[in-house]
């Protein structure tokens, strides 16, 4: 079987510390990175790139992402996307 890490966005920007050594130990065979990528498209990239993340597109978990489908709209980051906070969901939410 195949274990994927989830449940990683709350780490924010220790994601990537904490991902390693989940896969350097064996824990998991990848990492998920789920709501992560709504706000930070690049992130797996320049974690790859040894860049370091930007902090501000870091996921902050404020979960309109998971409460816009729960009411019908469509999912992204409204908090932290200009292309969603200019969505007319954005001002619903």
């Amino acid at each position: 079987f195949y274990v994927v890490g989830s449940a990683y966005s709350y780490l924010q920007e220790w994601l990537p510390n904490v991902g390693q050594e989940v896969l350097k130990t064996g824990k998991a065979d990848s990492i998920g990175f789920g709501r992560m990528v709504l706000s930070y498209p690049d992130m797996p990239a320049d974690i790859l790139s040894g860049q370091g993340l930007k902090r501000g597109k870091i996921c902050r978990t404020f979960s309109d992402c998971t409460t816009a489908p729960r009411n019908g709209m469509i999912s992204g980051c409204f908090p932290l996307d200009p292309f969603y906070k200019s969505m007319p969901e954005y001002d619903q939410l």
